[in-house]
């Protein structure tokens, strides 16, 4: 991430970096790993990644059942060493771009659709849905 501040400060001749790059740097603190912040980190990414010239898309996820937890994995070298707990009401944003998503789990470089959608997990009994749409 700095790497791309870096490339972007001196492409535009800044003396600073602007308010809403700092936001997109922000989007993937810590902090932000938690149910609840999806939507928030979400318009922060997709800000972030149109202003730098990417054509993001909004991704939602909606878990359909009596119980509508959403997990994620985190793996360590190919295990998973934590869940996170995405979402308790059954809604989940994040950005899609060029096939990958992105979010606060992610990182600034995304994980492939595939690979996201792989470390989802839902209640038993509930299924996942995921569509693309204009805004949450």
């Amino acid at each position: 991430m700095a790497c791309v501040v870096d490339q972007y400060l001196l492409l535009k001749d800044l003396g600073r970096v602007p308010d809403w790059l700092v936001a997109f740097q922000g989007a993937f603190a810590v902090a932000n790993r938690k149910a609840g912040e999806c939507e928030k980190v979400a318009r922060l990414i997709h800000e972030g990644l149109t202003r730098l010239g990417q054509r993001p898309e909004w991704v939602r996820f909606t878990v359909v059942g009596h119980r509508k937890v959403l997990g994620f994995d985190e793996l360590s070298q190919g295990v998973v060493s934590r869940t996170h707990q995405l979402a308790t009401t059954g809604h989940h944003v994040a950005i899609h771009i060029e096939g990958r998503v992105i979010d606060a789990y992610t990182g600034p470089a995304g994980l492939p659709f595939s690979d996201y959608l792989s470390r989802l997990h839902v209640a038993p009994g509930s299924r996942l849905l995921h569509e693309v749409i204009q805004q949450p």
